[in-house]
């Protein structure tokens, strides 16, 4: 923590997995905060129970960010557990019930693009105030996939959604971010 400080260092996401089922992981937040740097999380949402969400805000993290890709069926054939949509929604609900700033980020691919829109309207009313969107990249499971990657004809239809959802987003209180890799 001190080198990260020392560093300059002024935000650290704790994400890899689900970083608080490792015992001191609040501990780490505490520790990075009390150094005065800004902490978040980020999250399948399995296994985020009432109290790991107390601690995370007693920890002072700012904000977590619930990876949510697609509507049901999509979520869960991308995670390739089922149930995990379910966990992600009920996520973001224990944290905001905790009073901590929800998110949400989604990974676009060929699977869940025609999900956007719903997606958007369900992650609204759950109360999300930010949202990033990326291209799913050729990486992991989606790297033995290539028929799940957007081909350069689905992103001229991508850009346009994203413009209006970004849009809907706006009049909603909901700041959309499209990843750096939207448009590369």
């Amino acid at each position: 923590v001190d080198q990260f400080a020392e560093a300059g260092v002024e935000e650290v996401t704790l994400i890899g997995g689900e970083s608080y089922l490792r015992e001191d992981w609040d501990v780490i937040l505490k520790a990075l905060r009390d150094r005065g740097m800004r902490t978040s999380i980020a999250t399948g949402g399995r296994g985020l129970t009432r109290e790991r969400a107390r601690r995370a805000k007693e920890a002072g993290v700012e904000s977590v960010s619930v990876s949510i890709d697609g509507l049901e069926p999509a979520h869960d054939r991308l995670r390739a557990v089922r149930g995990s949509w379910r966990w992600a929604l009920e996520a973001l609900d224990t944290l905001r019930a905790e009073g901590i700033r929800i998110t949400a980020n989604t990974q676009v691919n060929r699977v869940n693009l025609p999900d956007l829109e719903a997606l958007a309207e369900l992650l609204i009313a759950r109360g999300i105030k930010a949202w990033q969107v990326q291209i799913t990249a050729a990486l992991g499971r989606a790297a033995d996939r290539p028929a799940m990657l957007l081909q350069p004809y689905d992103v001229l239809d991508l850009i346009p959604r994203l413009a209006a959802l970004k849009l809907r987003c706006e009049t909603a209180g909901v700041e959309l971010s499209p990843g750096n890799n939207v448009g590369y």
